[in-house]
């Protein structure tokens, strides 16, 4: 019969996604933090373009690059959040969940004092930096992890 030809991956749904997401990250973040763009925001950008490079060349690990690139992110994500978290828990863990209210509460005030200081943009770029960003990070992985999943029960049936 005839041979199965896969799509290329922009035509499916964590593809398109995975570029769209990191496209928008690399541009929002270089665009937010210039000129002082920090040293977490460097390896971040590099594997966000490493992940659209490859859904778009159809790599044959697309995936895995995409999964690592969010990876990338979360790490540097949390670790952000824990050290803010620590400089006002003192390391308590009872207080973790009245300070992780209060890391999102200041972050809720620094994005309307982007909107203030930037306008609309700001505000809605940091917006997406701090509060879209980690939870398309984890949807990316789920998807594209649920994906190879059904893909794989497909060849197999």
């Amino acid at each position: 019969m005839g041979e199965k030809r896969e799509q290329h991956p922009i035509a499916g749904v964590p593809g398109a996604l995975a570029v769209a997401v990191w496209t928008a990250y690399v541009l929002l973040a270089g665009f937010f933090y210039s000129p002082d763009i920090p040293l977490s925001v460097w390896p971040i950008g590099f594997f966000g373009i490493l992940a659209c490079v490859a859904v778009v060349l159809n790599f044959a690990y697309w995936r895995l690059i995409v999964i690592v690139a969010s990876f990338v992110y979360l790490s540097f994500y949390v670790t952000r959040v824990i050290r803010m978290v620590a400089l006002t828990a003192d390391f308590d863990l009872s207080a973790l969940p009245s300070t992780l209210s209060f890391y999102y509460s200041a972050s809720w005030h620094v994005t309307v004092g982007m909107l203030q200081e930037k306008g609309i943009a700001g505000s809605l770029m940091h917006g997406f930096l701090e509060y879209a960003m980690p939870v398309l990070s984890l949807i990316l992985i789920g998807l594209i992890l649920m994906f190879r999943r059904s893909q794989r029960n497909a060849t197999q049936a």
